[in-house]
This record gives structure tokens, C-alpha cells and sequence, in this order.
């Protein structure tokens, strides 16, 4: 059985695997912008208060 399966996308086929690989590197980078983003904001509020 063959848990590979690969997607074509156009000319180029791509297997589910890297599909998965780019799935987790884009949302981590998602969430690390988010998270800097958090704290960049919640220190801009920070220094309004001194």
C-alpha cells in the first residue's frame, strides 16, 4: 500500500509529504508573525502608560 499519494499541479507533481512539509513551515511562520506582532503592540501600549 502506498501512503504517498502525489498531487499533479499543473506540469509539476508534488507528493502529499512535501505538501505537509510546507503546510507546517507556513504556519509556523504564521504563528512566530503573530507572536511578534503581540509583542510589539502590547509593548507600544506598555510605554504609553510611563
Amino acid at each position: 500500500m502506498n501512503i504517498f499519494i502525489s498531487f499533479q499541479l499543473g506540469e509539476v507533481e508534488v507528493s502529499n509529504f512535501t505538501i505537509l512539509i510546507l503546510a507546517f513551515f507556513s504556519s509556523f511562520t504564521f504563528i512566530a508573525v503573530g507572536i511578534s506582532s503581540y509583542k510589539l503592540y502590547k509593548s507600544l501600549i506598555n510605554d504609553e502608560d510611563k
